[in-house]
């Protein structure tokens, strides 16, 4: 019953929180802005005292749960290992790996070093919440935008203002170069094994799996 719940919470933060990236009106954000506040790591940066007392305190009492369901990174891989999982063929979902403590201590340090420095494209690069969006803004986005603008067509035809055309930007070449390199890693990682990316590279999970031990 908590497993199912769990789920439920997750899948329904992971929806509303990719529709407030691919929201380009606003409105959205009225109503559930406030799924971006209760990030972990904005929420430090922005010392919002109350969102990361109320964080801590479900991680003591429930575990890693920001991770299972509050975080889109981390439910995003969630549904890349259950596509994995029941691909044909496959009979046992993962393995077990040892811990790869250098790996996990080292990204946390290249974190907390960004933060001191002020290096905000470091600390966007490494924040799961900021690397979720970045996948958002720059792989889905585009194609949100351009399916928008074909129903606005559609709806002008028809004499309607259902819709209206939406100008579609695409970033960078250097951004969506590391906007893809980061999908491929979450991606390949996710599908080979699981949550991987959050056990070993994700400077919060390292954070949150300290206070998860007691």
């Amino acid at each position: 019953m908590l497993r199912k719940i769990r789920i439920s919470l997750a899948c329904v933060c992971f929806v509303l929180i990719t529709l407030l990236f691919l929201d380009f009106t606003g409105t959205l954000h009225t109503w559930f802005g406030w799924l971006a506040k209760i990030q972990f790591l904005p929420a430090l940066l922005s010392l919002n005292v109350v969102v990361l007392l109320v964080l801590v305190a479900l991680t003591l009492i429930f575990g890693r749960i920001y991770c299972s369901v509050i975080c889109p990174l981390g439910v995003f891989q969630d549904i890349v290992s259950w596509i994995s999982e029941r691909r044909k063929g496959k009979r046992h979902r993962f393995f077990n790996s040892a811990e790869k403590k250098f790996l996990r201590y080292f990204f946390l340090a290249l974190l907390i070093i960004g933060i001191i420095v002020g290096s905000g494209p470091l600390v966007a690069l490494l924040a799961p919440y900021s690397t979720y969006g970045r996948i958002v803004q720059n792989l889905f986005a585009p194609l949100y935008g351009w399916g928008n603008n074909f129903f606005a067509y559609l709806a002008e035809r028809a004499d309607s203002y259902a819709f209206y055309d939406k100008t579609v930007w695409i970033r960078s070449g250097l951004t969506f170069g590391i906007t893809v390199a980061s999908f491929a890693v979450v991606v390949v990682l996710a599908w080979l094994n699981g949550r991987t990316y959050c056990n070993t590279i994700c400077p919060v999970g390292t954070m949150l799996s300290f206070l998860a031990r007691f």
